[in-house]
């Protein structure tokens, strides 16, 4: 085409997809031309996790802070604690993403791509000649990545011994028949791809590959619930459990990272000052969100499982598939009372007359009504494999039962704010609230200190009231500890009219489910003390964690948006 007097000529590369531009990666050599690209897509990457960190809906523990070695560590604490707790409260029978075996499969299948190229982001760490402290960690850390020279230890080859586990052989990585298989989302290339660019360039995005480092290995902790997934569903759960061991945050990967970062940024600090410093702490930063929300691979897999049939669904078009045979071929025999024959026009009933009649038994798949598929038995050769399979899945999925659906909970922080709003109308003619003084800003002013009583600060804003609440200042709370705090120790602990209040239950119903108790039975006590011990959060403070496709359910629909970033997972 023609601009001008200038030629402009349209890259061949242009508009691929990205399974496309994945292979091209991978083959590298055979096409000429592709390196300016691959620079381009990198820099695309990065450019939408900068974008990203602009948006009022994105969580706070993604948004970056200004660095320092306290802050940093602080902030991956909170992210590391933040994760246990979702492992803690996983339970696989209740996965809200993967709740069969085939489920499980086939987000095994679309990981593929990523989890066969492990490591890859730090292939090109290593520079020749001599090498600094930064990059001998993360050098070690791609090492291990491959096994350290052993083959059975390679991450790579035992994702690909798990795939086998489950009758996936896929073809040669490299291979044009890897890109194409139609069975893998284009979405799940992504974060593949985005390991691949960018590392092309190892020395240009340095920072970026620390961030990137830091993320990926900082968060395996919460493979833990993979690894509950594949043993809750017979799966060899052996690459995951490595994942949750190498990666610790205590010596292993993450600790590396995170040693790595602080030697670098350091070390920029002595050469170039801190504001050069911070620039490539961004960068850094920059990189850890960029792996973890790159991609829509979770989005797709929200979608597809959604759409997909259930277990049940499965075992139901089974039956109204051979129904109009098999009615005839049951004479007078019957499952619990009624005629056999007579059951096939509703499949959801005989279904449920077969457990009635204990021939499936939940989760058994030794139930006799796979006897009667054997070879001695009246159903031999009457389903195909493939159908007994669909009856095995469905008889797996009795055992799990429906996902309950996720519990709708407010924040500590909403909590108290809704004890805030129903103490109002009791204090009004507590002696003590007219007496006792408390400082904070004056809401109506320019927010110059004022000093009034308890009762005063009833009549203004929720928010306002809790701030002086939880001032230091005014004695009554140590944000953080509960113990230490008069209002606990002084006030709620006795057995004065405002312990005897704040002792009754509290508002029962899904609102008050979360923090500081669950259900009936809960107390305004209950609420006060934790969100004290959880340092006394505002009303509107941002404390929604980013989700992952292993998030606990309750959580899910407790989130702003629900939205999942990236693949919603680090393997």
């Amino acid at each position: 085409m023609t601009n001008g007097t200038r030629t402009v000529t349209k890259s061949p590369y242009a508009g691929l997809r990205h399974r496309d531009y994945f292979h091209i990666m991978l083959n590298l050599d055979s096409f000429e031309g592709f390196l300016p690209t691959a620079r381009a897509l990198a820099e695309g990457f990065l450019d939408a996790a900068r974008k990203l960190q602009k948006s009022s809906t994105l969580e706070a523990e993604l948004r970056v802070f200004p660095y320092s070695r306290a802050a940093f560590e602080a902030r991956l604490d909170e992210v590391y604690q933040g994760l246990v707790e979702d492992t803690n409260r996983y339970e696989a029978a209740q996965s809200w993403t993967m709740r069969t075996r085939e489920n499980v499969i086939d987000w095994l299948l679309q990981m593929a791509p990523f989890n066969q190229t492990d490591g890859a982001w730090l292939r090109n760490i290593a520079p020749v000649g001599p090498m600094d402290l930064v990059r001998n960690l993360l050098f070690g850390i791609w090492i291990e990545e491959l096994g350290g020279g052993d083959p059975a230890l390679n991450h790579a080859n035992i994702y690909t011994e798990l795939l086998r586990d489950v009758d996936i052989v896929l073809p040669e990585l490299r291979s044009r028949e890897y890109a194409e298989n139609p069975d893998i989302l284009d979405s799940a290339y992504t974060a593949a791809l985005f390991q691949l660019v960018v590392s092309e360039f190892s020395q240009d995005f340095l920072p970026e590959l620390l961030g990137m480092t830091q993320y990926l290995e900082w968060s395996s902790v919460e493979l833990k619930n993979m690894v509950r997934l594949n043993e809750y569903f017979g799966l060899d759960a052996h690459f995951y459990e490595m994942h949750v061991a190498i990666d610790n945050a205590a010596t292993g990967h993450g600790a590396k990272a995170r040693q790595a970062i602080e030697s670098y940024l350091e070390q920029v600090r002595v050469d170039a000052g801190d504001e050069a410093m911070q620039a490539q702490w961004e960068r850094i930063w920059n990189g850890y969100v960029a792996f973890s929300t790159t991609g829509t691979l979770a989005e797709d897999m929200q979608v597809k499982l959604a759409q997909a049939p259930t277990p049940a669904d499965r075992v139901e078009a089974i039956i109204r598939t051979l129904g109009p045979k098999a009615r005839l071929n049951h004479g007078l025999k019957k499952l619990a009372g009624t005629l056999i024959n007579d059951r096939f026009a509703e499949p959801t009933a005989l279904m449920k007359a077969l457990i009635d009649a204990a021939l499936i038994v939940p989760g058994d798949q030794a139930s006799p009504f796979f006897d009667l598929m054997g070879p001695e038995g009246p159903m031999y050769k009457v389903f195909t494999d493939e159908q007994i399979k669909v009856w095995r899945g469905w008889v797996g999925s009795v055992a799990a039962g429906p996902a309950k659906p996720p519990r709708a909970t407010l924040s500590i922080a909403d909590q108290m704010a809704r004890l805030v709003d129903a103490m109002r109308a009791r204090q009004q003619d507590t002696h003590g609230h007219q007496a006792e003084m408390l400082t904070g800003p004056d809401t109506a002013g320019a927010g110059q200190p004022v000093s009034k009583p308890v009762s005063w600060w009833f009549t203004q804003p929720t928010a306002a009231f809790l701030a002086v609440v939880a001032d230091r200042q005014n004695g009554w709370v140590v944000p953080g500890d509960s113990a230490a705090s008069k209002l606990v120790s002084d006030l709620l602990n006795g057995k004065n009219r405002m312990s005897k209040s704040f002792n009754g239950p509290a508002l029962n119903g899904p609102a008050l489910n979360g923090p500081g108790g669950d259900g009936p039975g809960k107390t305004w006590r209950d609420v006060a003390v934790a969100w004290i011990d959880g340092g006394c959060p505002m009303p509107g403070d941002d404390q929604a964690r980013p989700l992952s496709l292993l998030s606990p359910p309750e959580r899910v629909t407790a989130h702003p948006t629900g939205k999942v970033h990236g693949s919603g997972s680090v393997h």
